[in-house]
């Protein structure tokens, strides 16, 4: 396989993003819109990352990478849920222009000690 590009439109906004985890995208189906996140293609792993790139060990061809892209951890290293007493989360939506809903928060968390 070789090592693809993929640029992202801006900065890619995800600390948690590393070497090693594994991307997918999503294109998008214009007439039904509602279906877009059915099925998400694995690209591959990823071996690099800058500020608005990821390179990818991938047998795809980066110019039909169109649509969301997302990314998973790997379950060698990320092989438990969140550890702790406490945690504190911020939802920020960045489009000013549009008012963002949720509908749902889930959480797996695991006590880490006694």
């Amino acid at each position: 396989m070789a090592i693809i590009q993929i640029n992202t439109l801006g900065e890619m906004q995800s600390p948690s993003l590393q070497v090693g985890d594994f991307a997918f995208y999503q294109a998008v189906d214009t007439s039904a819109p509602i279906n877009t996140a059915n099925n998400p293609i694995l690209i591959g792993q990823i071996t690099d990352l800058g500020e608005n790139y990821i390179k990818v060990e991938s047998s795809l061809d980066p110019a039909n990478i169109i649509g969301f892209l997302m990314y998973s951890k790997s379950k060698i290293v990320n092989n438990s849920s969140l550890n702790g007493y406490y945690a504190e989360v911020t939802f920020r939506n960045n489009d000013v222009n549009h008012q963002a809903e949720i509908f749902a928060i889930n959480s797996e968390v695991s006590q880490s000690s006694k």
